[in-house]
């Protein structure tokens, strides 16, 4: 699709002139419609401070591709959205990059009501949109007659300033989905039957249109029922209306492509009619859902269905299932739990108890990263669906397979081979690329040839791990599109600003070790042979970090550091006390996972109820 992006003339309009074009909406059902979108900004207005506000204030209408401002003008206004869809972008020497939407109900523009500074951005209407438009002067004009609304503005934006530093512009969730059923003659009525209940369990009421629907004669009356209604707009588009399924696309906040997961992968009439993928600063983000029949085994060749369809995301959905079917749904109202798990060897196995005791709260997971060990428990939690009893077995056939026995050589690029582990990972991943699991799932490499953290989210799923747990002196390094990538908890042993390159609202961060000074008992360090006689006797004289642990706590120092000081961009933050178990303790994996149950028990049931973000 492709639309101008030259400005225009808005339309300007008073508040009593109709502003939705149903003629039947009066002065007062405006007032209400639009009061919750004031409120958040200037807290509780009585109907005649309502009326003033917008007495003062201009409604503007933008139609699709017409700037609201650019960046670099120098005007003040603040603008909040009543009605349509909103995108901010920012222009680099790089190019233009899409920083997000403002949906109905969010402002836009509001620090420069303050600082008087150039804009930084600029905002473009990406579909037929209403605005209020307040100014300077509109601005100061109500609080001389409303004083204790100078308090509230300024209030909301500083709050807006202390968001998560790391969080994108996540925005409302859309209101209005497109769906682009690549199989006419598929039957998706049952997965669409069970989203649309699991929705409206949510308390977020869906409506499903479709090219035939019957209740308007008249389509332009029919966008802006939806526009005007509360809840969800499902709109299903098929090759049979291409002039409904463009119509949606234009309307639309969301296109969603489903396919049968079997069907053939490649591009379909329909997606090159429709110039879904081409690129523009009006298209959509595009999620693409493939759909499996109920108990579906894992997936495979997921990589076929995106290597012409450059997607923001791809979920894996089976028919029934209600797990999927939630995850869909928190996604796609922006509810999404992102699960993040850090590095520390053999105590990674304590994540399996802190997942187990999350899900007996009551918790699920959209999405799972990690570091080092936290990729190898996180891609053992995921590979099996959270099949924890697997999970396990998963643990015994590490110390079966002696990941770090056995398996010293000449110590030219490292300690161990690394054999062992390849066996191990073999074993437990096969042939699995990250595509294919239920669940998305990430890990994080240093890449040592460019000196920055990898996220590895496509690809060969046991050597992206081999890659997170390569402990610079313990294990070789792996070569990865002629890189060489070290452990992840080199430079990000928490990866938890990769999770929030997702569509997440709530991040559970967990760490393995919690932070405190590393004293030691002697006041020098000891010869190589008193530290010989002292393991040969079991005198125990000297408690000193072994090799591959001084390795690794001395290179993750940093990252430590990175740890602590983005602990605070989380919704949830479990510390585990494992001071106790060793790197290299694999043969301790049950007492580590009851450690971890334990402690993550113990978390939950002294958090306060108000910050129960999953029971809300």
């Amino acid at each position: 699709m492709h639309h101008s992006s030259s400005i225009q003339s808005a339309r300007f309009y008073h508040f009593d002139q109709t502003l939705s074009g149903a003629a039947t909406t009066s002065h007062a059902e405006h007032l209400q419609q639009f009061r919750p979108y004031l409120t958040q900004l200037f807290g509780e207005l009585s109907d005649a401070q309502l009326n003033h506000v917008f007495s003062v204030a201009q409604i503007q209408h933008f139609e699709t591709g017409q700037f609201v401002f650019q960046q670099g003008d120098t005007d003040n206004a603040l603008y909040i959205v009543l009605s349509g869809r909103l995108r901010v972008l920012q222009h680099t020497e790089a190019g233009t990059q899409i920083l997000g939407d403002v949906a109905a109900g969010e402002p836009v523009g509001e620090f420069a009501l303050f600082t008087n500074d150039p804009r930084t951005a600029s905002v473009v209407a990406i579909r037929g949109s209403l605005v209020l438009q307040i100014d300077e002067a509109d601005y100061r004009t109500i609080v001389a007659q409303n004083p204790h609304l100078a308090y509230n503005l300024p209030q909301f934006v500083i709050n807006r300033m202390r968001r998560k530093s790391f969080q994108h512009r996540l925005g409302a969730a859309p209101k209005n989905v497109a769906v682009i059923k690549l199989q006419a003659d598929h039957d998706f009525s049952g997965w669409t039957n069970d989203i649309k209940q699991e929705l409206a369990e949510m308390g977020t009421p869906v409506t499903v249109y479709e090219a035939d629907d019957s209740l308007f004669a008249d389509r332009h009356a029919m966008f802006e029922e939806m526009e005007n209604s509360t809840g969800m707009n499902i709109l299903l588009c098929d090759e049979a209306n291409p002039t409904w399924a463009n119509e949606c696309l234009t309307y639309c906040d969301l296109v969603v492509v489903a396919t049968e997961f079997y069907a053939p992968s490649s591009l379909y009439s329909i997606e090159e009619k429709l110039k879904i993928y081409s690129k523009n600063i009006l298209n959509k983000k595009i999620y693409l859902l493939l759909l499996h029949p109920e108990n579906a085994p894992l997936p495979s060749q997921t990589r076929r269905w995106l290597e012409e369809r450059p997607v923001n995301l791809h979920l894996h959905l089976r028919q029934g299932n209600a797990r999927d079917i939630r995850r869909f749904c928190r996604i796609l109202t922006h509810q999404a739990i992102g699960l993040v798990l850090g590095g520390g060897g053999a105590k990674g196995a304590a994540h399996i108890g802190a997942a187990k005791a999350m899900m007996e709260a009551g918790l699920e997971f959209d999405f799972v990263g990690g570091t080092s060990a936290g990729a190898l428990y996180g891609m053992g939690l995921t590979i099996t669906d959270f099949d924890l009893p697997k999970v396990r077995d998963f643990c015994q056939m590490g110390v079966d397979c002696k990941v770090t026995s056995n398996d010293y050589h000449f110590p030219f690029l490292s300690l161990m081979t690394g054999k062992n582990m390849r066996t191990y990972l073999k074993h437990m991943l096969g042939d699995v690329h990250l595509e294919d699991f239920w669940i998305n799932t990430y890990c994080v490499s240093t890449n040592y040839s460019s000196a920055c953290v990898k996220v590895h989210d496509t690809g060969l799923a046991r050597q992206k791990v081999e890659a997170s747990i390569a402990i610079p002196g313990v294990f070789p390094p792996v070569i990865i599109d002629r890189h060489l990538h070290v452990d992840g908890g080199v430079l990000d042993n928490l990866p938890i600003e990769a999770m929030y390159e997702k569509p997440v609202r709530h991040v559970i961060a967990i760490a393995l070790s919690a932070q405190s000074p590393r004293l030691v008992d002697v006041k020098t360090v000891p010869s190589a042979w008193d530290i010989f006689l002292n393991i040969f006797t079991k005198k125990h004289r000297y408690r000193l970090p072994k090799m591959p642990a001084l390795l690794m706590n001395s290179l993750t120092l940093n990252s430590v550091q990175k740890q602590e000081n983005t602990k605070k961009q989380v919704s949830m933050y479990l510390e585990m006390d494992l001071r106790s178990y060793g790197l290299l303790d694999w043969q301790k994996w049950r007492d580590v996972i009851d450690k971890g149950y334990q402690q993550t028990c113990a978390f939950l049931e002294n958090m306060p109820q108000a910050e129960r973000f999953w029971k809300r």
